[in-house]
């Protein structure tokens, strides 16, 4: 049992320093993870320990599940701002199309009344 809890400890420990490979791409994040899980050998047929290394497979499982959740989470996030951003300069192009639409509304109405005003003078 106190192995199990050290082993949790470690496993937060490393999860929550910074920089220790929480920005790896899934693909990495995935591979280091299948080496991992390859280099954890199974005790001997004779060791009384086979809970350990099932725990510890366990644990391993856990925190590359945990790694990858995190890694989408941060992808999503940088998605959302990127849709956020291009929203706001969708609502600017926008705003822009209304303001040339009223500045051709007042062109036009000044053409038509200077036509109307020439067709007096021309009677």
């Amino acid at each position: 049992m106190k192995k199990f809890l050290i082993l949790q400890l470690i496993l937060a420990a490393l999860f929550v320093l910074p920089g220790h490979g929480n920005c790896d791409p899934l693909d990495d994040l995935m591979q280091q993870f299948g080496k991992e899980y390859e280099a954890d050998k199974p005790p001997s047929p004779y060791s009384s320990v086979n809970s350990d290394y099932k725990l510890s497979r366990t644990a391993l499982s856990s925190l590359y599940t945990t790694k990858t959740l995190a890694l989408l989470y941060r992808q999503n996030q940088q998605l959302l701002d990127k849709y956020n951003e291009m929203i706001l300069k969708y609502d600017r192009v926008i705003d822009q199309n209304n303001q040339i639409i009223e500045l051709l509304s007042v062109i036009a109405r000044k053409g038509e009344s200077e036509k109307a005003g020439v067709g007096v003078f021309n009677r």
